[in-house]
């Protein structure tokens, strides 16, 4: 995808977000595409750009005939590159100090499965469960165990300093464990531009047993479901996928859903029908966005790919079914509830009853925007920023569309003003019955104050 029209094709075909790994390629080849991501991308409802950290990957040693063939049912040795004649070597210490008689052991994406059977001087011997092709630098994961580690690698470090200098819109933290992982990031961040946003990614089952907490600190989740599926039994991921979902559902917090959406469409024109239900099912309930990865990166039908996306979540967010949101809101909401939250919810509400033909929040932060996505309307929210940062991350909350200009002095000519901005670019016509939040004094985060019903003249 290393080409302005290839990039502007993904953004033209509807890709909302570009993310940048950062285990891939360097910041030079990095800047080229955010160039080319911006340069294709309008002035309303603009693609955010998400830098994501590479985080303390565990990886096997170099083998020196660069791979090794391990059958079903085959005894091998597991233990330090330096002990001759190891099949399979590892060069971190925090691994070998990690293993013990009884645990199940997975290569790269849990492809090739060992389970250690006992120990003598530092070596394991490990019976082969699943054998397969061992590649030097191979992924490692000890099923259901954490490393005792810095969330943060030198290199996500220095990579943290490159994606602000850049302007990214949102930072991913790899491996989170719990809140103090995020905050951590965000004093580094922080360093360099507070205004950055922060994504957890839950991948481990620490992670999934501190969840809440994560989403108090985490400005937006990603259920990654690969390395996931690598920490807990398989059956076990998809409803960890929807607890994670319901849980940021309830607290009003964007969440992707990533890994493995269209794999056959690494190499396929079109999806399985089980990839296609997953996608679907994934946004009905409730995630605010769909993740490609491998399959834009590397495969063969990547525009293709994005299309077919695109065409699933607009098929899914016409039959999604807001009632059951609306449950949970009562069912959770009794006395704990802010202004902004009260406000998004009645806005929400008036416009359905209204049959408005928009909702648009005048913002700051985009914490407006956020509360009315969250209640799931079948009304368009359009987004009116101040700063275009803001414009730019909404891109990964549902169903919202954003503009940014100056602040204006009055409450008045921010409605005013904002209506206005969406008349120009035409998402709303005169005549047209819009909704507006608002807040008084303007510019002020967390005091949306204000609901009107305007008439578009």
């Amino acid at each position: 995808m290393s080409s302005p029209e290839k990039i502007a094709a993904l953004v033209d075909q509807g890709m909302n977000v570009a993310r940048i790994n950062c285990s891939h390629g360097n910041w030079e080849m990095r800047k080229q595409w955010i160039e080319w991501v911006h340069k294709a991308c309008s002035d309303i409802a603009p693609v955010a750009i998400l830098a994501d950290l590479s985080g303390p990957k565990f990886r096997l040693a170099a083998i020196p005939e660069g791979e090794r063939n391990i059958e079903t049912g085959e005894v091998v040795t597991i233990g330090s590159n330096l002990e001759p004649g190891v099949t399979i070597p590892v060069d971190q210490e925090e691994i070998i100090a990690a293993l013990a008689p009884g645990e199940r052991i997975l290569l790269g994406d849990g492809e090739i499965e060992v389970k250690i059977l006992n120990a003598k001087n530092g070596v394991f011997e490990a019976k082969v469960i699943c054998g397969g092709a061992v590649l030097s630098r191979k992924g490692l994961t000890i099923v259901g165990k954490t490393f005792d580690v810095p969330s943060l690698t030198e290199q996500d470090l220095k990579d943290i300093k490159e994606a602000a200098s850049v302007g990214v819109d949102y930072i991913a933290l790899s491996y989170v464990r719990d809140a103090t992982d995020i905050r951590t990031l965000r004093r580094e961040v922080d360093k360099y531009d507070d205004s950055i946003r922060l994504c957890a990614k839950i991948e481990t089952k620490d992670a999934l047993k501190n969840i809440d907490d994560i989403m108090k600190v985490a400005d937006i989740i990603m259920v990654a479901r690969g390395d996931l599926g690598l920490q807990m039994d398989i059956e076990d991921v998809p409803l960890s996928q929807k607890k994670i979902i319901e849980r940021c559902g309830d607290a009003g917090k964007p969440v992707i859903t990533a890994t493995q959406m269209l794999e056959s469409m690494m190499h396929a024109g079109r999806p399985t029908r089980a990839e296609a239900t997953d996608v679907v099912n994934a946004i009905l309930d409730g995630s605010d966005a769909v993740m490609l990865s491998g399959e834009t990166a590397a495969g063969d039908f990547p525009i293709e790919c994005v299309k077919t996306v695109a065409r699933l979540a607009e098929k899914a967010e016409a039959v999604y079914d807001r009632t059951k949101v609306e449950q949970r809101f009562r069912d959770r909401s009794a006395g704990n509830m802010g202004q902004t939250e009260a406000v998004a919810h009645s806005a929400a509400e008036l416009a359905s009853k209204l049959k408005a033909a928009a909702i648009i929040t005048t913002t700051t932060s985009g914490e407006t925007a956020r509360f009315v996505s969250k209640f799931r309307p079948k009304t368009p929210i359009l987004c009116a920023a101040w700063d275009a940062r803001t414009r730019a991350q909404m891109a990964v909350v549902w169903g919202v569309e954003a503009v940014s200009f100056p602040l204006p002095p009055t409450t008045d000519e921010c409605i005013h003003a904002s209506v206005n901005a969406f008349l120009r670019r035409k998402r709303l016509k005169v005549g047209d019955m819009v909704v507006v939040t608002a807040g008084v004094p303007p510019g002020k985060t967390g005091h949306t104050n204000l609901i009107m019903a305007v008439v578009v003249k």
